[in-house]
């Protein structure tokens, strides 16, 4: 019963509201993963996560998780739901294909957070990060 209520709850939330606490998530975890992990100036941390949390990133991490069809198809409708949705703005270091599928990444965040799905969220963002810094080494 409980477990329903959380399900509704999270499927009520507008995606724009999902994805703007998605933001916030995903945004801690780069900050606080390279404070544990890179050495150097706050300065050189920050640079790194800009490139690591800018729409292209995400977008990027997007494309990743459904090429290796890593998501449900509870996320995969948020995701949709997201991505669609007309925004009242958009990214000005962007295209708009990646800052709705940015969008529709941060909404999943969200959701799995309403969710109460802490460890799936480690899980997709770790495993998100992973990507990102595979390739980046692979260049």
């Amino acid at each position: 019963m409980a477990e329903d209520l959380r399900e509704s709850l999270a499927m009520q939330i507008p995606p724009l509201s999902l994805a703007y606490v998605g933001d916030s998530i995903y945004d801690f975890f780069i900050r606080d993963r390279l404070i544990r992990d890179f050495s150097g100036s706050l300065n050189k941390i920050n640079s790194k996560k800009k490139d690591l949390v800018c729409a292209k990133a995400q977008s990027d991490i997007m494309e990743y998780y459904l090429e290796k069809e890593l998501l449900t198809e509870e996320e995969l409708s948020v995701y949709r739901r997201a991505r669609n949705h007309k925004s009242q703005s958009r990214s000005k270091n962007s295209d708009i294909g990646d800052y709705r599928r940015a969008t529709g990444f941060e909404a999943v965040l969200g959701y799995l957070h309403y969710q109460n799905e802490g460890e799936r969220l480690q899980r997709l963002m770790e495993a998100g990060l992973s990507f990102l810094l595979e390739r980046e080494e692979g260049k």
